[in-house]
């Protein structure tokens, strides 16, 4: 394609894709297993996954009321009387067992850059990505893969990350009892907010990285992390980490976006043992260390298709407690890494 060519599609891309679509809302769950998205629990809901997960331990300067937010793992409970839910997302293909689950999800509030500002330095905003959770009753072979496109047959380099354990619902950058960027003092000076000094666990007996609030010459932009381990707090002060597992961004074209679905559809296949996970997917354009080009075009409103599947293993081949990548998988992309040099 000709530059001129690529310069006019690109103001075709911004008309199609816009900027008023873009999703604000807080970690809303599209649930994998329940085939909806959860938007909050109610009071009843919170009581009952404090019972499953444990109160959050004891934090200095009592950040938090010890409560849980997080997704319910009790069928019985996925009900009106414990969780609210949206009309957002079309699910297709639903089965949830303890032999087999799959399902599929159409979202139409993608952007562009989300999970690509997450992989650099100054991490990304969580309200331009999706979230989704899922539950394995038993150790199981997961097949996950995503995509991003337009109305106009348009697709867009994507990518997703894979994590053990859930967040808060609710929960985004910045809550009062998690400080993206915290102040004290005039003239102000910069502190080390507690849940990002490291070290410090969640009822899931996860840690989020060390995000140095203190002495980081760049304000952070989010609390989203495509590379690592990390957290947030709601608007209750509950809060949670959830940890890094594996992120894929194979697919990518220089210029950032191609008319076939094949060219950015990214895949994963790994074996994980029993627990609760999520999955955030956005676009990458703008990703650091995944040979990305093309930076964000600042579109938003476009739609992502996600397809799961869990197929629970005759054996337990797994060492460690968040699984293992397929061997095929990792010598094809070599994309699965816990951390490595951001922009």
């Amino acid at each position: 394609m000709t530059i001129k060519a690529t310069i006019s599609r690109l103001a075709a891309l911004m008309l199609l894709g816009g900027t008023s679509a873009e999703a604000l809302a807080h970690v809303e769950y599209y649930d994998l297993n329940q085939g909806k998205q959860i938007a909050n629990l109610t009071a009843a809901g919170i009581v009952a996954s404090t019972a499953q997960y444990g109160a959050n331990p004891a934090v200095p300067g009592s950040i938090g009321n010890g409560a849980s937010d997080r997704p319910l793992n009790d069928m019985s409970q996925w009900t009106a009387q414990f969780q609210s839910t949206t009309n957002v997302g079309q699910f297709s293909g639903m089965q949830y067992g303890d032999a087999l689950s799959t399902a599929t999800v159409l979202v139409n509030d993608v952007t562009d850059g989300g999970w690509g500002a997450g992989t650099r330095a100054t991490l990304g905003d969580s309200h331009k990505v999706d979230f989704f959770n899922f539950r394995l009753a038993k150790a199981s072979r997961v097949s996950i893969s995503w995509n991003v496109f337009d109305s106009a047959g348009n697709f867009f380099d994507g990518g997703f990350s894979l994590y053990g354990g859930v967040l808060v619902y609710q929960g985004h950058d910045d809550a009062g009892a998690d400080p993206l960027n915290p102040k004290t003092g005039f003239p102000p000076r910069r502190v080390q907010n507690a849940l990002d000094a490291g070290g410090v666990v969640d009822a899931q007996n996860i840690a989020a990285d060390v995000r140095n609030t203190r002495t980081n010459t760049s304000d952070y932009v989010g609390q989203f992390d495509a590379l690592g381990n990390w957290g947030q707090a709601n608007g209750a002060a509950n809060w949670s980490n959830i940890a890094f597992i594996a992120a894929v961004n194979a697919h990518n074209p220089a210029s950032g976006f191609a008319d076939n679905a094949a060219a950015t559809l990214e895949t994963l296949v790994i074996d994980l043992e029993a627990g609760n996970y999520t999955i955030a997917a956005s676009g990458a354009l703008g990703a650091a260390g995944f040979g990305v080009v093309a930076p964000s075009f600042g579109i938003s409103g476009l739609n992502g298709q996600l397809t799961f599947r869990a197929e629970a293993l005759s054996a337990v081949p797994l060492p460690g407690a968040v699984g293992l990548l397929s061997v095929a998988l990792a010598a094809l992309t070599g994309l699965t890494r816990r951390r490595h040099p951001r922009a």
